[in-house]
């Protein structure tokens, strides 16, 4: 397998924090269940949420937070606060804390040995720096056109200065990284932090993603525990 061909897909995902609710659509939200359970590849994967204050969006709610997936990836799940679900769809106020799931498409039906994931982890670790300061203006563009074509308002999405907060942890089958980045909308700019969590699971490559607004230090502390407590709650979620 050449992994490389991943890394693209994975670093125009982590370059886009959400500093954007979406607007007015005119239904609903939804809950799904409190595990819900989605298909990559063919294979079923149990997502739990990445703590007990982050809740599942519903599939009705999908197509909202797609407008920060890139082409190249399929998302599986996406997490909010439960006191910003109800108004998901209603309301300008940014996320402060959210979580993605994807898949990368190119890969969704291909297995993923123990030793083809050491390789996509190693490539990452070593080229993170440099595949990230490319594509910090490709992912601005692909947010800032979704939005367009999804009618979500006159909205304008700018990313920069990427900061690097090295890695969280190094696993057999999980391996977790942290960035932070300005994000502006409409001119009001915001820093936001991701953990990133690279995942073989029932031998599937997924990506996964946990922001926050950073207002200290202790918000960097707080992501880089959840991150690492989320990649383990999945991988135990889905032993056989």
């Amino acid at each position: 397998m050449k992994h490389l061909l991943i890394y693209p897909s994975l670093f125009v995902a982590l370059a886009v924090p959400l500093a954007l609710a979406a607007q007015n659509q005119g239904a609903a939200a939804t809950q799904a269940a409190d595990v819900p359970t989605y298909k990559a590849g063919g294979t079923p994967i149990a997502i739990p949420p990445p703590t007990s204050g982050l809740v599942e969006v519903g599939v009705d709610n999908h197509s909202i937070m797609e407008v920060f997936v890139p082409d190249s990836n399929r998302l599986l799940a996406a997490f909010v606060l439960s006191e910003d679900l109800p108004g998901l769809r209603s309301s300008n106020k940014a996320l402060s804390k959210y979580a993605l799931v994807e898949v990368p498409r190119q890969e969704e039906f291909t297995d993923l040995k123990a030793s083809d994931f050491k390789e996509v982890a190693d490539g990452m670790s070593k080229e993170f720096g440099a595949v990230l300061n490319s594509s910090v203006k490709e992912s601005e563009d692909e947010v800032n056109r979704k939005i367009k074509a999804l009618n979500l308002g006159d909205a304008n999405v700018k990313l920069d200065h990427p900061v690097q907060l090295g890695s969280f942890f190094s696993e057999q089958d999980a391996y977790g990284c942290g960035l932070m980045m300005s994000v502006s909308l409409n001119g009001q700019s915001t820093n936001m932090i991701a953990g990133i969590i690279l995942l073989r699971v029932r031998d599937r490559l997924i990506f996964a993603y946990l922001y926050s607004i950073y207002k200290d230090q202790e918000s960097v502390r707080w992501v880089r525990k959840a991150t690492e407590d989320w990649a383990d709650a999945i991988l135990k979620a889905n032993q056989q």
